[in-house]
């Protein structure tokens, strides 16, 4: 039994004229005759009564019709899920992002998709570089927004957003009198950074950007959320270095400071390169329509 010989039966069912069925449905009636004489054979009923004069539902094919019709309808809505499915508008998307990135692009994208495919499960975790890497591995998200990620192999890694380090300082720090920092003045400053210990990429940025400057930073406080450190920056407590969109954050006591000659650190979207999902996929390409628009 085929989809297509019901769609026949139903025609013929609600015209009552085969002449009719046939073209309702764009086909001569012929071939139409034969795929019904084809399913009464194969189901081993008499679906209609003919004459020259017209043409019945037998008590078979009485009985058949809402079934078929409830077939049918199931069908189409297999179809229609199944080209959904094929379009990214259902299904399930787990994403990770750096909780201490300050970027408007993912709010921003994560608002666009919910209202784009309302359809997919979404979830959102905030979790540090070296955490969305494990949880790819494992496959507990899909995607995730990475700051200064390395390269690996097993990841398609795209750069979407690009930033330059500024300077967060106390409102009152002698440094505040210039309009630009360079690296070397904050030698023997006290830092702020993100936790060492769960591989935050503006921590590894940090170490790196001093290093290059022939020093290590002196680390007295360290913390996991970017308002805990602007907070203990107002406090007076060190300075720190942040991606350029933290200045966004008017926090009262804090004052930002452009870093002479400062390296760029980059919001980069990362995936495994098994995944290539229509989900995935849909979520890729609303997040490079934000960038873009940003």
């Amino acid at each position: 039994m085929e989809i297509r010989q019901l769609r026949y039966f139903l025609a013929v069912a609600e015209e009552l004229n085969f002449g009719q069925a046939a073209e309702r449905l764009l086909i001569s009636q012929p071939p139409l005759s034969r795929q019904i004489r084809q399913l009464e054979q194969e189901l081993g009923v008499e679906l209609f009564h003919r004459t020259k004069r017209k043409v019945e539902l037998t008590a078979a094919g009485t009985a058949f019709l809402p079934e078929v019709r409830q077939v049918l309808t199931q069908a189409e809505t297999a179809i229609q899920v199944a080209q959904r499915a094929s379009r990214g508008e259902v299904g399930r998307l787990v994403v990770g992002f750096e909780a201490s990135s300050t970027y408007d692009v993912i709010p921003t994208s994560l608002k666009q998709y919910r209202e784009s495919f309302p359809d997919v499960d979404l979830e959102v975790y905030g979790m540090t570089t070296e955490e969305q890497f494990n949880a790819l591995l494992k496959k507990h998200i899909d995607i995730g927004f990475m700051v200064s990620p390395v390269k690996d192999e097993r990841f398609n890694i795209e750069t979407i957003l690009e930033e330059p380090l500024t300077v967060a300082l106390p409102e009152h720090h002698p440094l505040t009198t210039q309009d630009q920092v360079q690296i070397q003045d904050l030698e023997h400053e006290p830092f702020i950074t993100f936790q060492r210990n769960r591989g935050c990429g503006l921590y590894d940025r940090t170490i790196a950007t001093c290093q290059q400057a022939n020093f290590s930073p002196i680390i007295v406080q360290e913390a996991d959320e970017m308002q805990v450190i602007l907070g203990f920056i107002a406090a007076g407590m060190g300075v720190a270095l942040l991606s350029a969109s933290v200045q966004q954050f008017q926090r009262p006591k804090v004052a930002y400071r452009q870093l002479s000659n400062a390296p760029q650190v980059d919001l980069s979207l990362t995936s495994r390169c098994d995944n290539s999902s229509a989900v995935l996929q849909a979520f890729i390409g609303v997040v490079r329509e934000c960038c873009a628009v940003n």
